[in-house]
């Protein structure tokens, strides 16, 4: 052990001098010895990959300025400002560029600071989204050039639900918003006679609906119902604005804007979105890289045929995750995270004991323990691979992205404790001070916020198994420790929870906990058939694989 570690568990203040190194300021005139070249690059240093940070943030800015450039020619040429006859220089035309340019601006401004009020990197998704709002014009240019198609035939309940889908309701508002800004310009180039301003609003109304309907879907035909509650609330606004909405209409005109025949159009086009929608997630979310709530509920079911056959496999293992699934849920419900990502990133995270389940004590069975016959370094490499193992049949079933960080975040970084402690008893305490480091699992930790709900649960559910009385007091002490464990050696440093959370987290791991743990009437025989477990329990104790956690072993592993 170092001096200045020995220094730090002592709690002992050393001065530097004292511990064997100089002070970067110990000047006898009270001014600071360090060169001046290293005081100018003090707190100011750049690694490699902070420059590779700077390099793709400067990148993603061009990028945002020629997608802003885009977006103005395109919409200027779709609305009918730009055509070949038209002189854009004169002042009508100027002012036309210099609101265009404006309204376009405010719209990806006010997209990027939704972005970080909102705490989220959507820099990816909200490009696509405003390629689908450059889409969506097409569409309505190509259906405005038929001047008897309804205008309450384009596709602004489409819209509306797919970037509900892909990015938070506020952004998908204010994207969808801008969009019905646009369609009431193209009208009004197009079709003067109708009071575009009224079908915007209607048009809006039923954006909101669609948006809304869209959160937390988790069955397809959800999605119809979504589709044709926004083409409902369409048509009526229609019924309600149209009857004002007309200004010197002929006969054939008012014929072909009846206001009957529009809302009718519009509950068809708000169903047609449901359809093209149920049919074309899965290609949605694939191409714009989203993970939706019926995409969950798909990866949930257990009859997978990569779940059944971790199953099969690892029995022990699987009944590990379903149970660490329901911690999680009930964790991530209770501080607002998402509860079914938690539970699905449960049901996968120790997919890679599939590929050696026997090393692992849940699946053992009274068994021997094969580690008993290893060395600590080399079952700490067993134990260590499942990790890896996980990661690559993740990526070869191309599970979504999150679920795959999932698998090496629940680790993090820790300490496999059981094997380091079995080393440490083998070695000096200088010696078993430097090989601490090399039974910590590769990481990375966990940087969002199941992740790290994920990471507590899988600790407190393996650790729990070990408690001999399980009273609530017991269990929230036990996951206190737990939690502390995790806390004090950094693993929740790069994910958002706060000390609020982790409360809420303890709350509901001791409900859950206390819940599985619940007491019962002892039935004739029990006491006979608990003395048996007692010594099934005895025998087979030692044979912990060292994956998770121990109380002891951490806290003789801290005491070093």
């Amino acid at each position: 052990m170092t001096l200045r570690a020995e220094a730090r568990q002592s709690g002992v203040t050393r001065s530097w001098k004292e511990l064997g190194e100089v002070a970067p300021m110990s000047s006898s005139r009270g001014r600071s010895s360090t060169k001046s070249w290293q005081r100018l690059s003090f707190g100011k240093r750049q690694t490699r990959t902070g420059q590779l940070s700077s390099e793709e943030a400067q990148h993603r800015r061009w990028m945002q300025i020629l997608l802003l450039s885009f977006q103005v020619l395109l919409v200027t040429f779709l609305i009918g400002w730009m055509s070949p006859g038209q002189d854009l220089l004169s002042d009508p035309g100027v002012g036309r560029w210099i609101e265009l340019v404006a309204v376009v601006l405010l719209i990806h401004v006010g997209s990027l600071l939704l972005s970080r009020t909102l705490n989220t990197d959507s820099s990816w998704p909200l490009g696509r989204s405003f390629m689908l709002l450059s889409g969506f014009l097409i569409a309505n240019w190509i259906i405005l050039q038929d001047p008897t198609v309804s205008v309450m035939l384009l596709p602004v309940p489409l819209l509306g639900m797919v970037l509900g889908f892909l990015l938070k309701p506020a952004q998908a508002i204010l994207i969808a918003a801008a969009a019905v800004v646009f369609t009431v310009l193209m009208v009004l180039e197009r079709q003067p006679q109708i009071d575009a301003v009224a079908m915007g609003l209607a048009q809006f109304l039923g954006i909101l609906v669609a948006v809304q309907g869209v959160q937390k879907v988790r069955t397809r035909t959800r999605i119809l119902t979504v589709g044709f509650l926004a083409g409902l609330t369409q048509a009526i606004g229609n019924l309600l604005l149209e009857p004002l909405a007309f200004r010197d209409l002929d006969v054939t005109a008012f014929v072909v804007t009846l206001p009957l025949q529009d809302a009718m159009w519009s509950l068809v086009g708000g169903i047609s979105a449901g359809v093209l929608i149920t049919s074309a997630l899965p290609f949605m979310e694939r191409w714009f890289d989203v993970l939706t709530e019926i995409r969950l509920v798909e990866l949930a079911d257990t009859h997978r045929p990569l779940l059944n056959e971790f199953s099969l496999l690892a029995p022990g293992s699987f009944q590990h995750s379903l149970m660490v699934g329901q911690l999680a849920e009930e964790a991530a419900n209770t501080i607002g995270a998402d509860g079914l990502l938690c539970r699905v990133g449960a049901l996968y995270h120790d997919i890679g004991k599939m590929n050696k389940p026997g090393y692992f004590v849940e699946n053992m069975q009274g068994g021997d323990n094969v580690h008993d016959r290893l060395s600590p370094e080399m079952s700490r490499l067993v134990v260590i691979a499942h990790v890896k193992d996980g990661k690559s049949i993740a990526e070869e079933e191309r599970l979504p992205k999150p679920i795959v960080d999932m698998i090496p975040m629940h680790h993090g970084t820790s300490v496999v404790e059981f094997f380091f402690h079995k080393k440490a008893q083998q070695v000096d305490e200088e010696e078993a001070d430097r090989t601490r480091e090399a039974f910590r699992y590769p990481g990375p930790k966990p940087t969002f916020r199941e992740a790290g709900i994920l990471m507590l649960a899988d600790g407190v559910e393996a650790s729990s198994r070990t408690l001999s009385d399980p009273t609530p007091a017991r269990v929230r002490q036990h996951v206190r420790n737990i939690i502390q464990a995790r806390t004090g050696d950094g693993q929740l440093d790069e994910c958002d929870l706060t000390m609020s959370d982790l409360h809420g987290i303890e709350d509901a791991f001791v409900r859950v906990l206390s819940a599985i743990h619940h007491g019962r009437v002892k039935y004739p025989g029990d006491a006979v058939a608990q003395q048996q477990d007692s010594g099934e329990n005895g025998a087979t104790g030692s044979g912990d694989s060292g994956e998770e956690n121990s109380t002891a072993a951490s806290v003789t592993a801290r005491r070093r």
